[in-house]
């Protein structure tokens, strides 16, 4: 969908992860993984 279009700028942010489930197949609605930022705290 759209989103997969935001990935590439995604992946070149500091400290974002992404996780991926390894699913075979895609489908509409269906979560193939997801994004982790992980913040520094002082």
């Amino acid at each position: 969908g759209d989103d997969m279009l935001k990935v590439p700028a995604l992946l070149a942010e500091p400290d974002l992860m992404l996780h991926l489930y390894g699913k075979a197949e895609s489908r509409p609605g269906r979560k193939m993984g997801h994004f982790t930022r992980l913040i520094r705290q002082p």
